[in-house]
This record gives structure tokens, sequence and C-alpha cells, in this order.
């Protein structure tokens, strides 16, 4: 019985030749393009050793520096537009208490001014009874109370904050995870 000689198709060139079987791809490469094919492996070798050695540094430059982390940084910048939340916040308070309070300022200071006058006026015409003094002494503690409890202002603090909670969970293999949940 006589055997064919069956020649098989470089992958590269598409002729029919003596080939050999990559034993990685299992594709038949001709004398020719196989040498190719070991450069291209070659090639791409190398540039994941070039990966390798960028990634050793950043694992370097991070585990002596975790601050460097992109998870530390995502938690600093939560933490710096937290803070800027509340400040606004707070300064806003601050603005409109402000504005009010310049309204109750011009009220106190007229009524202190009609109270003065009238003290005055009683001490110069020697002319005042307990029930006077009795008033003044109400006017001025209902003053106090209003300059330092205005009586329509009051601060409510929201059950939702201004800023949104940050969590960090952290799962381990085969244990429980660990978790931290920061409330402002």
């Amino acid at each position: 019985m006589a055997s064919a000689n069956i020649k098989a198709r470089c992958v590269t060139c598409g002729k029919e030749r003596a080939t050999s079987k990559c034993g990685g791809c299992l594709q038949d490469f001709c004398y020719k393009h196989l040498g190719d094919h070991r450069q291209d492996l070659n090639k791409q070798l190398d540039e994941i050793e070039v990966m390798r050695d960028l990634f050793q540094q950043t694992v370097n430059e991070q585990k002596s520096d975790p601050q460097k982390h992109s998870i530390i940084q995502q938690i600093d910048n939560w933490e710096r537009d937290s803070i800027k939340k509340i400040h606004e916040t707070a300064e806003e308070a601050r603005q409109l208490f402000h504005k009010h309070m310049s309204v109750d300022f011009i009220q106190i200071e007229s009524k202190l001014n009609k109270l003065t006058d009238q003290s005055r006026q009683s001490r110069e015409e020697e002319d005042c009874f307990e029930s006077d003094l009795r008033q003044w002494n109400e006017e001025l503690i209902q003053l106090a109370e209003q300059l330092t409890k205005p009586s329509d202002i009051t601060i409510h603090q929201d059950q939702t904050p201004p800023i949104t909670k940050i969590s960090v969970t952290v799962s381990s293999n085969g244990g429980n995870p660990r978790s931290l949940t920061i409330f402002s």
C-alpha cells in the first residue's frame, strides 16, 4: 500500500509546504514563517515584561506611599467635597441669620431708644413710679431675649445630611467581609 504524502498549508503564506506545528497555538507554519512566528511571540513576551516592570514600580510606589492609592484618593476627594458642602451650608445659614437679624437690630434699637428716652425724661422730671421701673425692666429683659433667642428663628437639622455617606468594604477570601461606614 502506498502512503500519500500530504503537505499542510502554512497559516501565514497559505502555501502547501513542509510545516511545523506550533505547540502553543497548534497552527502550521512553513520553516520560513515559523521563525517569524517565534519572533512575534518573543516581541509579545518583551511587551509583557515591560508592563510587568511598570506594574512592579506602581506596586512599590503605593507600598512606600499608600496615600497615592486610588481608593485613598477617592476617600480624600469625598472628605474635601463633604467639608466643602458643610461649609457652604453653614455659610448660607449664617447669611440668612445676618439678613434677618439686621431687621431685628433695627427694631431692638428703636425700642431701646424709646425706653432710654422715657427713663431720661423721668429722671429729668424726677417723676418715676415703681410701675415704670418694673415696665422698663421687663422691656429690657424682653429685648435681651429677642437679641439672644429670636422667637422667629429656629434651627432644624434634617435627617438626611447635606453630604452622602461613604462605605469601605473589605472582603477576604473565606472570611467575613469587614465594612466601615462613615456617616456625616
